[in-house]
């Protein structure tokens, strides 16, 4: 069955390129935005303005639509299932509360036999020292809910150390995880339509600075076998939960040969920003095709190389670029820079990206650099 209206809770950057995706393919895309100036607000056929906490609003913006889907896993999961009742909701709600909690993350994950590391659920205090027990030390406490770019979590070292960790994160459920020595962080975005069709992208690596995602490439430079591995890994899940919609896999590959999942993201990525250059269907257009009851598209692609712009690399600069929707003038089908409409930079915030195609990856970064060397050039001041 074919949907034309569609519905996106959240209005960031990733609801705001799959508008425009959307639009592309002759839907008509509405956004449940907390602020009219927010990106996907500013490209909308539709804005419902409204706070995550009012139930009615949020029943009334699914009453106008054929399906809703997300830019967040962080969202009220019984106001989403009662809008399920007037609009499909792609992924399922089921989808979005593994995603959003982490020790139910885990436990699915450990239900269909998927690789991870080492984890034990904390739901008070003294579940900490047999966790360590299970887990070892060194290990990562992170809190189930709420986390993302690094927050809510704290390495820890020792038994005393847990305690006060745990004390500083709030005293909420948490998940005890083994460390995890690895080489590669890596993602892989699977797509599921409503035939029961699944298709991937590349398999990408990734870089973090800070915690945030600061470089991508793909297809990633891993062995053709570790990637095979984790595209299984990835399909595994998505047919284990029914997938319709788009789902990201974010995953470690470890020293010792090891492919482990890290988590999950019911929704487009970071990462996959390439794609709106690289492949003949991008991320975010797949999205859209799987929960309109479109066919999935092709996913070939270029050796592709994408860079977060941070509002850090703006703060010394008189100028905001950043303030314009879309790619930049000067941006082509090879490499180009997008921004995302924000009114203003704030240190860690995601402004824009870079993206660079090439024959090779080594092409591709090249591009991406020389993007790079150009902004610098005309926007900061202390370079």
């Amino acid at each position: 069955m074919m949907y034309k209206k569609i519905g996106i809770i959240g209005d960031g950057q990733l609801a705001q390129m799959t508008c425009q995706a959307g639009q592309a393919l002759g839907l008509t895309m509405s956004v449940y935005a907390t602020d009219a100036q927010n990106p996907a607000a500013l490209v909308a056929d539709h804005v419902h303005l409204g706070q995550l906490n009012d139930m009615d609003a949020m029943i009334a913006f699914a009453k106008g639509v054929d399906v809703i889907t997300y830019d967040t896993e962080l969202l009220p999961i019984q106001a989403v299932r009662a809008m399920a009742k007037y609009a499909k909701a792609y992924p399922s709600p089921d989808i979005l509360s593994i995603a959003q909690n982490r020790i139910r993350e885990r436990a699915f994950l450990k239900e269909h036999a998927i690789p991870q590391p080492k984890v034990a659920p904390i739901e008070q205090a003294r579940d900490l020292n047999e966790a360590i027990d299970q887990v070892g030390l060194p290990c990562v406490l992170k809190t189930a809910e709420q986390g993302y770019d690094g927050k809510g979590q704290a390495k820890i070292t020792s038994y005393e150390q847990a305690q006060e960790a745990y004390i500083a994160l709030g005293e909420v459920p948490c998940t005890l995880e083994a460390w995890v020595d690895y080489e590669r962080e890596m993602s892989v975005i699977v797509a599921g339509d409503q035939r029961g069709s699944y298709t991937t992208f590349a398999v990408i690596d990734n870089e973090h600075q800070d915690h945030i995602l600061y470089r991508s490439i793909a297809p990633s430079t891993l062995p053709d076998a570790v990637q095979q591995e984790a595209i299984k890994i990835a399909l595994t899940i998505a047919k284990a939960c029914q997938l319709v919609g788009l789902l990201t896999i974010e995953m470690f590959h470890t020293r010792d040969g090891r492919v482990l999942v890290n988590e999950l993201a019911p929704r487009p990525h970071n990462s996959g920003h390439h794609t709106k250059l690289s492949a003949r269907t991008s991320q975010f257009a797949q999205l859209c095709r799987a929960i309109s009851g479109l066919p999935l598209g092709p996913t070939e692609q270029k050796p592709a190389v994408m860079i977060n712009l941070l509002g850090d690399f703006f703060l010394s600069s008189k100028e905001k670029p950043y303030q314009q929707v879309g790619f930049t003038d000067d941006s082509d089908e090879e490499s180009g820079v997008f921004f995302y409409g924000k009114k203003e930079a704030r240190k860690g915030r995601k402004m824009g990206h870079v993206i660079a195609t090439g024959v090779t990856r080594e092409m591709a970064s090249m591009r991406a650099e020389q993007r790079l060397r150009q902004l610098e050039e005309r926007y900061r001041d202390d370079v």
